[in-house]
């Protein structure tokens, strides 16, 4: 990527000409003078870190010295891919990381931040391929040519995506554009190269995929520094066998595997055809997280076959329909199958003199899984052997034999919503329990003009009545669901798509979990204890066979769309149930995920993942240490690799390789030293070519820094390597102690409420949105997006305003340490109180976000908070400030503002508030003692009565016009010079009786009652029903208005009086209080007695907290 020169005067994008002006130098015309200032503090405060190597931590000298375990803090993040610049969904899930480690060294913790990148597997060699490609492309004169039709295909794929959800005719399927597509904008592996800044003389050399991990590795490194990350760089490392002390780790990783996890044999594997291996997670352009899905092939024989398909048949071949079913247990209710008619099929040849009828995708991932044969096709590819292509209308009214049918021959009909991307494209049927089909069926029976276009015989569907196959006991269904919800929900046609997905998903699980067969050697047993054993008959007796597919698209990173093959793999048996089972208890008792719903979903996924398959062929990695022809895949060589940061400084010596890093050779890392340094023995190997002392260096760092505490990743990798790390430390470490202790994940980041994309115009590097808005910002930002597992949002317009708010603070603590000597000193007054309490609660509120990594909160604290409460201060004192409340002010927001923005709180702390020491190594600003609730209650009545005064003063000035036919003219608003606010020392005595009602009334942590009906039990309460007519008639509004105040103020809104004296408050602040209406004289009165000026409606109406004020004009002046 070519950087921008620093300083340029470009706008941050989304940022108007005014914010560009007000972000200016006054006056000097400097272009993005404000920015670049930040960049300047940024530059210098980074050198300075460097200097101090500030971010480097050891464990203590030896046992028994220095902190104790529980003082320590390792965090950790999934090392990026190095296959391109770090972008800025990196920097948004990695700052999650980062202000973690930040907060937990100001909480007094000491903390390890390490970092490393992944080189390991597919994407690196997949992109090197097709660059190499690419280049060979460019070397045709035909290439531009080339280029040119592919742009076309772009814009007619943009336009088909762009058109929406229009319903499409059935069979004809538009195509979209891939994930990768989507980002690169359709540009081929050149195309992106260039994107990237690279020159062209240098792309060829990324032809060699060792080249890659040569060339991003460090740009990695000086981004993360640039945003100003707290990280020990001396144990930062790239994978795979280039780095000969990483490669050693992972094999004596698998060596621990080996004798109880790891087994070798055949597997069903999501599958590169291309690259000819499984296809992992991270080897994906597409589908991450697509499983093999499981079917049942069902084989509806041809009883006579047609005289165009005899010429391809030899002699004694027998031709099947092949249909993909999730419940053969079902199949004794089929009437007939369904095609496509306008669908693509073909007759494939396969083993056993069988010929099947399907679509050629489903063919392909059968002869994958060893159904039948493979053959090169003219374009180089393995493709199944077609025999004949044909059509859906082909098939319609083919006779057929079906496994298990009450009918001796049942028929081939259309099917207007039938997928070709999914199953065989031939649908069993089964109209008894599957809506679809009875829908389908029945369109075949009542619609002649539907049978006459699509050329189907009426022998073909009307002899064929629903059979039924099951009952569904305690249910409304009968002994057919489908006809019955059919008709229950008035679906007319099998279009009907919505309507139906709804009715099958309220059948099919009933079915399956509730419903009793009434056929076959099985009837009267439940569905669900019979499924697999009418599964395997049908298989025994060669009426099915067993077929697996994706269970979603899959497109690798070579760009071939994926299958199911059966492969000779080595695989990790994550289904273990004993080695399950120890994970589950540690999540369930000894975690944190920080959020319910990754809980869940991680709970999910360690039940789920089951068999992995862990070796490859191609691609780089680590070779397996008995098996040289696999290497590891990248997901299985990156989940205990944090356990090698405590001791990659020491074998590396800072190198990203540990080229040349000294004494230690690589080969000195047996498995017993292995075992020795991370705990797995406790006797030094005998014989080995490490030092003692070395070796003991290197265990007590392990010993110090491990378990992880807290590890943060994207919520894509929950369903994988979260769940696969938690596995592997189980394996590897039989001590629970070892196993991480929490992890916090987080949603993708959007750019201005859109998925970031090249084609879009709105693709952000790190490198880029740190030049044009500073790293700080960019992280003030990244802590205001979101911190759930939603989708975040990262606005450049907000990132172009925190530019100026960033400047105009440093303006303002510049200019208060300046005028510190001119504030007022001495004793506090009420004010100074107040303001001093409510500080000490945001400090207590940030604690507390930061704590639980809600970001955005913690960042609303620090900064917004805390920005309010000095503007309000300055406010309500009306600039008569105290010293010692603004140096207060200063020093807690610089300390508890500099885990999100560290350069600039370096900045004041150092340059500004003039301190020696580093703000990164200050405590956290506990309060010496909790915040005074009185003091808390005083503050927010006070704001909240003056915000009420402001609002009537509008009305007031501003009343409502009522226009009226032959009204005069409106007269001329009212002018208020004074007013008065009339203070209720109580309630009345009804009102206190409905108050201490609500007091009893249960509330849930939203502060609503969970008692659903509570103002019944209110207005039968005996205490009501005995008070005057006057007031019952007032007590339910009344009752129902404070159950409102309830759930905004809390338990206290209830209280019967006031903890403070609120007349004498609001005496106290009465200049204020005039100064802000804007009025001459302003009274206190009690709402208890009549007042000279009326207004009893108002003053009726004040309660404790709630003063009522009234505005009146200037008395006329009196003779």
């Amino acid at each position: 990527m070519v950087r921008a020169a620093s300083g340029a005067a470009e706008a941050p994008v989304g940022t108007s000409v005014t914010e560009t002006q007000g972000a200016t130098d006054s006056g000097a015309g400097a272009g993005w003078g404000r920015r670049d200032k930040l960049l300047e503090i940024e530059a210098d405060i980074q050198r300075l870190w460097e200097e101090r190597r500030t971010y480097e931590s050891d464990a203590p000298a030896a046992d028994g010295e220095g902190v104790a375990d529980s003082d320590k803090f390792f965090v950790t993040f999934p090392y990026p891919y190095m296959n391109g610049r770090l972008h800025l969904g990196h920097a948004f899930s990695i700052t999650k990381a980062e202000f973690a480690a930040r907060f937990a060294r100001l909480d007094g913790k000491q903390v390890l931040f390490p970092f490393a990148f992944h080189c390991t597997g597919m994407p690196i060699s997949a992109a090197a391929m097709k660059l190499e490609k690419s280049v060979a492309e460019r070397k045709d004169p035909g290439k531009d040519q080339l280029s040119e039709g592919r742009a076309e295909e772009d814009s007619v794929d943009e336009e088909a995506e762009a058109s929406g959800d229009e319903e499409q005719t059935p069979g004809v399927f538009s195509g979209k554009k891939s994930k990768v597509a989507a980002k690169t904008g359709g540009m081929d592996q050149y195309d992106i190269m260039l994107a990237m800044g690279i020159s062209e003389e240098e792309i060829p050399n990324f032809i060699d995929p060792q080249y890659w991990l040569k060339y991003f590795p460090p740009f990695a490194v000086q981004d993360m520094k640039r945003l100003g990350t707290a990280v020990d760089w001396r144990r930062a490392f790239i994978t795979t066998d280039m780095n000969p002390y990483y490669d050693a780790f992972i094999r004596w990783q698998f060596q621990k595997l080996r004798n109880k996890y790891l087994e070798n044999g055949k597997r069903e594997s999501i599958y590169s055809t291309l690259t000819k291996q499984p296809c992992a997670d991270h080897d994906r352009a597409e589908g991450e997280g697509v499983k093999p899905q499981e079917y049942t092939l069902i084989k509806l024989q041809v009883s006579k076959v047609p005289e165009a398909w005899e010429s391809v048949l030899d002699s004694g071949t027998s031709v099947y329909l092949v249909a993909a079913t999730l419940r053969p247990e079902t199949m004794y209710g089929q009437t007939n199958c369904f095609v496509l008619p306008d669908g693509n099929y073909g007759l494939f040849q396969m083993n056993n003199q069988e010929v099947f009828v399907c679509t050629e995708r489903s063919a392909r991932n059968m002869c994958y899984q060893g159904l039948g044969d493979l053959k090169e096709s003219p374009t180089g590819e393995q493709a199944p052997i077609c025999l004949l292509e044909t059509t859906g209308k082909d098939l319609v009214g083919l006779p057929l034999k079906a496994p298990l049918a009450a009918y001796e021959t049942v028929y081939a009909l259309p099917m207007l919503t039938i997928s070709m991307e999914k199953g065989t494209g031939i649908v069993t049927s089964v109209p008894a329990e599957a809506p679809d089909d009875y829908a389908c069926l029945k369109d075949w029976k009542t619609r002649e003009n539907w049978r006459q276009q699509f050329g189907v015989k009426e022998e073909w569907c009307e002899p064929f009545d629903v059979v039924s196959i099951m009952e569904i006991p305690d249910s409304e269904f009968g002994s057919a669901s489908a006809p019955y919800i059919c008709e229950k929900m008035k679906i007319g046609s099998h279009k009907e798509k919505d309507k139906l997905n709804t009715a099958k998903k309220e059948v099919y699980m009933k079915g399956f979990y509730s419903g009793v067969l009434t056929v076959g050697p099985y009837a009267g047993q439940k569905v669900s204890e019979v499924k697999d054993s009418i599964k395997q008959d049908l298989i025994s007796s060669n009426q099915a066979t067993r077929y697996f597919e994706p269970e979603g698209k899959v497109i690798s990173r070579s760009g071939d769309e994926c299958v199911v093959a059966l492969c000779d793999q080595w695989y990790l048996k994550y289904g273990d149930d004993d080695w399950t089972q120890r994970v589950r208890q540690h999540v369930e008792n000894n975690f944190d995920m920080y959020n319910e719903a990754a809980l869940n979903n991680l709970s999910h996924a360690v039940g789920w993942l089951g068999d992995w398959a862990c070796s490859r062929t191609f691609g780089l990695g680590t070779k397996l240490p008995w098996d040289e022809q696999w290497l590891i895949e990248s997901l299985s060589d990156s989940t205990i690799y944090m356990a090698y940061y405590a001791i990659a400084h020491i074998l590396e010596g800072g190198r990203l390789t540990g080229d040349g890093a000294g004494s230690i050779k690589a080969e000195d890392l047996t498995e017993e030293v292995f075992d020795y340094v991370f705990c797995l023995r406790d006797s030094p190997p005998e014989g080995a070519a490490i030092a003692q002392d070395v070796l003991d260096k290197m265990r007590r760092e392990f010993k110090y820094w491990y378990p992880v505490d807290l590890r943060c990743s994207g919520k894509d990798l929950i369903q994988n390597h979260l769940t696969m790390s938690l596995f592997t430390h189980a394996a590897v470490w039989e001590d629970a102690s070892f196993w991480p202790r929490s992890f916090f994940c987080n949603g993708h980041v959007l750019i201005d409420s859109e998925k970031m994309s090249k084609s879009k115009g709105n693709f952000l590097t790190l490198e880029e949105s740190i030049d044009t808005y500073s790293a700080d910002a960019t992280r003030i930002v990244c802590a205001d997006s979101g911190d759930t597992l939603q989708d975040a949002n990262f606005s450049r317009e907000i990132a172009g305003k925190t530019i100026l708010r960033l400047t105009t603070l440093l303006d303002w603590a510049t200019e208060s340490m300046a005028k510190m000597a001119q504030f007022r000193h001495g004793d506090y007054t009420f004010l100074d109180n107040i303001f001093h309490n409510e500080l000490s609660k945001i400090v207590l509120n940030a604690h507390t976000a930061y704590k639980r990594m809600v970001y955005s909160d913690a960042l609303r604290a620090a900064y917004y908070d805390i920005e309010n409460l000095r503007s309000q201060y300055s406010i309500l004192t009306n600039g008569d400030v105290h010293a010692d409340v603004i140096k207060r002010i200063l020093d807690v927001q610089t300390v508890i503002l500099s885990p999100i923005a560290p350069h600039f709180c370096e900045h004041l702390w150092r340059n500004v508030l003039g301190n020696d020491s580093l703000v990164v190594e200050q405590a956290w600003p506990h309060p010496e003692k909790e915040p005074d609730p009185v003091l808390l209650r005083q503050y927010e009545t006070l704001q909240a009565t003056l915000r009420a005064f402001r609002l009537k003063l509008d009305s007031v000035k501003s009343p409502k016009k009522k226009k009226k036919k032959g009204a005069q003219a409106d007269a001329p608003p009212p002018k208020p010079s004074r007013a008065v606010a009339f203070v209720a020392k109580g309630y009345s005595q009804w009102q206190q009786e409905v108050l201490k009602l609500l007091q009893d009334i249960e509330l849930d942590e939203q502060n609503c009652p969970k008692q659903k009906d509570f103002m019944r039990s209110i207005k039968d309460a005996e205490s009501i029903k005995a008070l005057p007519k006057q007031d019952l008639k007032k007590a339910m509004p009344f009752a129902s208005f404070m159950m409102k105040e309830v759930q905004s103020r809390g338990p206290e809104a209830l209280e019967l009086q006031l903890p403070f004296d609120e007349a004498q408050m609001l005496q106290d602040m009465s200049e204020v209080i005039k100064s802000q209406l804007g009025i001459e004289e302003f009274q206190i009165a009690a709402a208890e007695e009549e007042h000279p000026c009326g207004a009893d409606q108002q003053r009726l109406a004040a309660g404790p907290g709630k003063p009522q004020i009234v505005f009146l004009e200037k008395e006329p002046a009196t003779a």
